[in-house]
């Protein structure tokens, strides 16, 4: 089985990012190609969200904290029996984030509307570059993804264009929707919780992006 890693990563807490990585993994999954979610956060939230229900994609808590362990953590993550490996990377900088983008086919960078989280972006932005770098230009593939995306305010109207100037393509928004903090409470995920609702059809939307780029 030709197995795609997408690492989801971003340096600031609160920008949706175990939301996106779970969310994705679900919207990737299918009867014969299944999906993992690495817990790589030492936090367990991927884990706890699928502990309270019943996910199409399994979750595997494998933090990582000490550089000793990166070559091994990464070789159990390539070892993971998968058509889709999705990492949802601690928010810091460590082995774990270096490890899980050098290794990924795809990366993406969620952001969310606050300035705090445009600059945040920018050191996550550098390892995958020294990544494409090292395997000379061969992946990883990478996207911005704006989230928490809130139109009713001036943050949430300029997000767009923020983003745009960093650089780096920029994937579909996921919009700050109600339904998305109901389906983690409910040990759901968008698509179970509100199938063919806005927030099932942003997650489809990046999990198509993801799915037709080049691994």
């Amino acid at each position: 089985m030709r197995k795609q890693i997408i690492a989801v990563a971003a340096l600031k807490g609160g920008v949706g990012k175990t939301t996106l990585a779970v969310n994705l993994a679900c919207a990737l999954a299918a009867p014969r190609r299944p999906a993992v979610v690495i817990d790589a956060d030492s936090q367990g939230s991927a884990t706890a969200w699928s502990q309270r229900g019943e996910l199409p994609a399994r979750v595997v808590p494998l933090p990582l904290e000490s550089p000793r362990e990166a070559a091994g953590w990464s070789r159990r993550v390539l070892d993971v029996d998968a058509a889709f490996v999705v990492i949802d990377c601690p928010p810091h900088l460590g082995p774990v984030l270096a490890a899980a983008i050098g290794s990924a086919d795809a990366v993406l960078i969620p952001v969310g509307p606050s300035v705090l989280d445009l600059e945040a972006t920018g050191p996550t932005l550098e390892l995958v570059k020294q990544a494409q770098a090292a395997r000379r230009g061969d992946g990883p593939r990478a996207w911005i993804v704006p989230c928490r995306v809130d139109e009713r305010t001036l943050s949430g109207r300029e997000l767009a264009a923020a983003v745009a100037g960093l650089g780096c393509p920029v994937a579909p928004a996921v919009h700050l929707r109600v339904a998305l903090a109901d389906a983690v409470a409910a040990g759901h995920w968008a698509g179970s919780y509100e199938p063919g609702g806005a927030a099932h059809q942003e997650i489809a939307r990046i999990a198509q992006l993801v799915r037709r780029s080049p691994t």
